[in-house]
């Protein structure tokens, strides 16, 4: 369709009078497919809204399992310190070394610094 407009004619004096906006009429054939198509939009929004989710929970959880493995490591180590300082020769090195105790028997030999 083209329109022809004679020198000072407006695009709207052409059309009924009072309707200078053109209206969007509501096709009662196009709902089931409107419907369809904004359900479509709410399903796919949705889905990757709870993909997103998920990909964050797939995340923390490898981030909770490296620090679960980084603290059993740490676990073993202080058992394996707890009985290492409950053993008779750790105890006796430190009661010597330390305390400056000596068996029975023993003599304790104290080194002296001479003076200048």
């Amino acid at each position: 369709m083209v329109f022809y407009f004679q020198k000072g004619e407006s695009f709207t004096s052409g059309l009924r009078p009072g309707s200078g906006r053109r209206r969007l009429r509501f096709n009662k054939n196009r709902l089931p497919g409107l419907m369809v198509a904004v359900l479509f939009c709410y399903l796919l929004l949705s889905f990757f809204t709870q993909f997103h989710r998920l990909d964050a929970m797939q995340q923390d959880l490898q981030q909770l399992q490296a620090q679960l493995t980084e603290l059993q490591k740490k676990n073993a180590e202080l058992k394996q310190q707890l009985k290492l300082v409950q053993s008779d020769a750790y105890i006796e090195q430190v009661a010597r070394e330390r305390l400056g105790l000596v068996k029975p028997g023993e003599a304790r030999i104290v080194p002296v610094k001479p003076q200048d």
